[in-house]
This record gives C-alpha cells, structure tokens and sequence, in this order.
C-alpha cells in the first residue's frame, strides 16, 4: 500500500478529531437523557447509524479509487489452517457471549447486577422494545463499519506508513480505538481498547475482516439484548446515571 496524503487526514480524524468531538457530545447527551429526556436516546441511535455508514463507506470508495485491493482492506476471506483456528475461536467468542446473554435476560435475580455493572454508560443502551429494534441495527452497523475503518483501513496505514510488522499495527489500531472512548473515561479506553485488541487477533489469525465483524456485531447485539431486560422492567430509582470520571 503506498500512503496518500488524504490517508493521513483521515488518521488525523479518527485519532484527533473524533475524540474530542465524542468526548463533549456523548458527555451532553448522556446528561440530557439521565435527566429525562429519553427520546435523544433514539435520535442518538440513528445519528451513530448516519455518521458511521456515511464515513465507512467514503472510506472505502476511497480506498478503491487509489486502486487498492480488497484483500490488502480485510475484505477477501481465507480458508488456510490458522485461519480455521480463528474461526473457532469466534465460534467460541460468540458461544460465551450467548451464555452470558442468557443468564442475564432469563433470570431476574441478575438484572441488578448488570445494571450497576454497566452504570452511567445506560444512556447508550436500549430500555424498550423500540430501542432495541433499532439498536440492533447500531451493533450490525457497528461491526462492519468499525472493523473496516480500525483493522481493515487503520492497520494496513500503520503498516505502510511505520513500516511496523501486522502486530504492531494491530497493537497501535487497539490503542486508537480505545482513543475515540474517551468520554467512558480511563477505564472506558482501556476496555474498549481490549475488545479492539481481541478483534485484531481474530483477524491476524483468520486474514479478513469477517470473523471480527461477525464477534464484534454479536458482541453488541447481545449487551443490548442484556441491558433491554435489565432495564425495561427497571425502578427510576434502580439506575446509574452517574457520569464517568
């Protein structure tokens, strides 16, 4: 891949700029909708849906344009041995994460703990039948956009331009997507920036985007299913809305 200049003001927005612009956004609207306004919760659904479609696919019709392949972005599935032990391990990724959804949304006795487990960070999940429906459109597009733009399009920048081997790249594209989790606050980036960093594994090992698009959209859609039964039933008095240091 030879680096573009516009390659870099893309990286200029996904490390610098998105950051601080999510930082005072989700800050506000975590503010407004623990204070009430639960309709912004929707409209916060939708505005995440818009804005990470519309950069991921100007990404890669970028991408395409400056005559790269689909492969050096992720997109071509492998079928080599390593590729199968990735595979397996999704399987066994998305397994764990259906037991533990299970275990939350078929017993009661579990719903508190989730949500002092999940605290503040309630104003981004779904409470309602309607938020659900929709927030599962959120995960889906939050696996496949955030896959192609952290591991597919990040790596192989980070890979050209430092000239660092595919797991120093994976490293780095970990740390960049804890980065834009900032308003979670420090244990916010550093949880997000492990997810980032098991997503990386799963596509060093299978050689495409695939298998973490798969993990990463299950991952989603299943905290969602967990936090609607936790909350759909739930006293005012029962929520978090403590904000995040």
């Amino acid at each position: 891949m030879t680096v573009h200049f516009i390659d870099h003001i893309v990286v200029a927005l996904l490390v610098l700029v998105l950051p601080v612009v999510d930082f005072f956004f989700m800050r506000e609207r975590a503010a407004r909708i623990h204070a009430g306004q639960t309709e912004l919760r929707m409209k916060l659904y939708r505005n995440i849906i818009r804005e990470e479609w519309i950069g991921t696919i100007a990404i890669v019709a970028l991408w395409f344009l400056l005559g790269r392949g689909g492969a050096e972005l992720g997109l071509v599935p492998a079928f080599g041995a390593l590729a199968w032990v990735g595979y397996g391990l999704t399987v066994a990724i998305c397994v764990v994460l259906f037991l533990q959804t299970r275990s939350v949304t078929g017993n009661p006795d579990n719903h508190a703990g989730f949500r002092k487990q999940i605290g503040w960070l309630s104003f981004l999940t779904p409470h309602t039948d309607e938020e659900l429906r929709v927030f599962n459109v959120v995960s889906v597009t939050a696996g496949i956009c955030e896959e192609i733009v952290f591991r597919g399009f990040l790596i192989a920048y980070l890979m050209a331009q430092l000239g660092v081997p595919f797991w120093g790249a994976a490293i780095l594209s970990s740390l960049a997507f804890g980065v834009p989790h900032v308003y979670q606050g420090p244990i916010g980036i550093l949880r997000t920036g492990f997810v980032g960093g098991v997503m990386a594994l799963l596509y060093g090992l299978t050689g495409s985007l695939w298998a973490p698009i798969v993990a990463h959209a299950f991952m989603d859609l299943s905290a969602g299913r967990m936090s609607h039964a936790a909350f759909s039933t739930a006293a005012p008095e029962d929520t978090i809305p403590e904000m995040a240091a």
